[in-house]
């Protein structure tokens, strides 16, 4: 579960912004919307507003950017190998510094605390607390300038690459130290890197049904996601998965190029997808089947589909679950429904949590969500992005209209248009 999530000078960046999941104590927010662990109360899901170009998108790629980064992802192997670094541009003082993520989270009923500073050539430090009764302790800290710290009772698996006489950490200044101990096959690491795993982030611009139709054989979702698919209301009555195998290995998507070695495999599969509708006669009667390519269906039926399967995994995993412009092609009854199984507690039995950006301005109502889980991403006078949170604003009662005042610019992160003239 996620608890917090920390960025700076990261694209449109600059100082720290950080989403907390964590349910405020008012008593003005009378929805739940929240599940309990330890004595914490994090909230089910949140959404971020804010006009284009106000750092929503980067704000989703940053959480993605994080997270292929502590997978390695990007194959950092050898010394000499360069870090993906994307800072602040607008502003002689971050476009040459570092750019530091941190994430706090919950793995069972253990809290951590992870973080990294870097630039493109060199992690300057990296950071692992974690809080087992309510007292953090610290797992190893790794600085360029300083002493280094390896917990030898807590983070053994940590300790073996540890000089204690130049109290250093011996590892390439362009490596995760976190990297290292997963290779020595160590237990706490291991399972940081398997939460990293269950934490998924979704471009609604650039959603690729390729990926959510292998999950669905894969995940053995199809039962699920045709029930998924039938509530829409979009005349689907069923539909088939089949396998085809792919003889032209240059048309795969990236994605899956990046995850296979395609000179040890001979042989590499895809999955298809059909939709079957009813068909009818003259007298409206049916008269049979009609199969079609997913292809064949409309942009809103492909994009609903290729969220499916992200949704209905973290639901049934209490996985974590980032999406870019989730209304985008999606009806806004639709996009309320998909957003309300994540807040129903009979649905969402696994404290799975949903996070988006949208500028579906009919999901601002209190009866859907809590004030502290409506965010708001701004642009400041240097072009730098900033977030905040609704519950910072005092004076907004439960039973405010949100949509209402946001559009008429009392939270900020709204469009100022101009006059047009030619």
């Amino acid at each position: 579960m996620l608890i917090q999530f920390s960025v700076n000078n990261y694209r449109s960046i600059k100082d720290t912004i950080t989403l907390n999941m964590k349910a405020s104590n008012s008593k003005n927010d009378k929805l739940k919307n929240y599940f309990s662990i330890r004595d914490y109360k994090l909230l089910k899901s949140a959404v971020i507003y804010g006009a284009n170009a106000s750092g929503k998108s980067n704000i989703v790629k940053s959480m993605n950017f994080m997270k292929n980064f502590v997978l390695n992802k990007f194959k950092i192997i050898q010394s000499t190998d360069k870090l993906l670094h994307y800072p602040f541009k607008l502003s002689n003082e971050t476009e040459n510094s570092s750019t530091t993520f941190e994430i706090i989270f919950f793995k069972g009923e253990i809290k951590y605390r992870y973080g990294f500073e870097y630039d493109n050539n060199t992690i300057y430090s990296e950071w692992l607390f974690a809080d087992e009764k309510g007292k953090e302790s610290k797992f190893f800290v790794r600085d360029l300038d300083e002493e280094d710290y390896v917990n030898r009772e807590k983070f053994k698996e940590g300790y073996t690459f540890f000089d204690k006489k130049n109290k250093k950490i011996n590892i390439n200044k362009n490596q995760l130290f976190i990297w290292k101990c997963d290779q020595n096959s160590g237990k706490i690491s291991q399972s940081i890197l398997k939460w990293f795993k269950n934490f998924n982030v979704l471009s609604g611009v650039e959603l690729k049904e390729d990926i959510t139709l292998n999950l669905i054989k894969e995940l053995n979702l199809t039962k699920e996601v045709l029930n998924l698919i039938k509530i829409a209301d979009i005349s689907i009555d069923n539909i088939s998965v089949e396998e085809e195998e792919v003889k032209n290995f240059d048309n795969l998507p990236f994605e899956v190029k990046n995850t296979i070695n395609l000179q040890k495999i001979s042989q590499v599969s895809k999955i298809l997808i059909n939709t079957k509708h009813k068909k009818y006669d003259k007298n409206g009667n049916i008269a049979g089947e009609e199969e079609f390519d997913l292809n064949e269906e409309s942009t809103g039926t492909k994009k609903l589909f290729a969220l499916s399967v992200p949704i209905i995994d973290t639901l049934r995993n209490g996985k974590i679950l980032v999406i870019d412009e989730l209304e985008a092609n999606l009806h806004p009854i639709l996009t309320k429904y998909l957003i309300q199984l994540f807040n129903d507690e009979n649905i969402n039995k696994n404290n799975a949590q949903l996070i988006f950006t949208t500028h579906d301005t009919n999901l601002l109502k209190p009866y859907i969500f809590r004030r502290d889980q409506i965010w708001f991403s701004e642009k400041n006078k240097f072009s730098s992005t900033e977030l905040y949170s609704l519950v910072e604003f005092k004076g907004v009662r439960n039973n405010e209209d949100f949509e209402k005042q946001y559009i008429q610019g009392k939270y900020g992160a709204i469009p100022y248009m101009g006059k047009f003239e030619f």
